[in-house]
């Protein structure tokens, strides 16, 4: 499974770059973060930078939920 983290670009009117999630699917992250906005205030893939990770897992005997 490949996972990406994605940061918002930052704007114009002063909100700085920052973390927003990691996911397996950045474009259903995306419709979904745009869900809960206003049509007019929706943002586009090109305002986020997305970078695939690598994940390390040690812990696989814990079957807890975190």
């Amino acid at each position: 499974m490949k996972l990406y983290n994605i940061f918002y670009k930052g704007d114009s009117s002063g909100n700085p770059p920052c973390y927003e999630a990691t996911t397996d699917n950045f474009e259903k992250w995306l419709k979904e973060y745009n869900s809960h906005r206003e049509k007019d205030f929706q943002d586009d893939a090109d305002d986020f930078k997305v970078e695939e990770i690598n994940l390390y897992l040690y812990n696989t005997e814990d079957k807890k939920c975190i």
